[in-house]
């Protein structure tokens, strides 16, 4: 199903904007998570519970920065004056 590139629009919707601040946020606690790894104690269960939580906010962070840079259709009805 093709989409003419007239009927994109690079119009960012409300919840595109949050998810875009959401993932940047996301991607910094993964960030401090990882560096946190790098420099605490040898608890090999904390370890191992924040290496998921980790990867967690990562793939969070690519997936809502994916929704965030959509340009979605605009699949609003047009109505004509008859």
């Amino acid at each position: 199903m093709n989409v003419s590139s007239e009927k994109l629009t690079n119009k960012k919707y409300l919840l595109q904007k949050i998810a875009k601040v959401m993932s940047i946020i996301s991607l910094l606690i993964a960030i401090s998570i990882g560096f946190y790894l790098l420099v605490m104690g040898h608890n090999k269960d904390l370890q191992l519970t924040l290496g998921v939580v980790a990867f967690f906010f990562s793939s969070m962070a690519v997936v809502l920065y994916a929704i965030a840079v959509t340009n979605l259709p605009d699949l609003s009805l047009k109505q004509d004056d008859v």
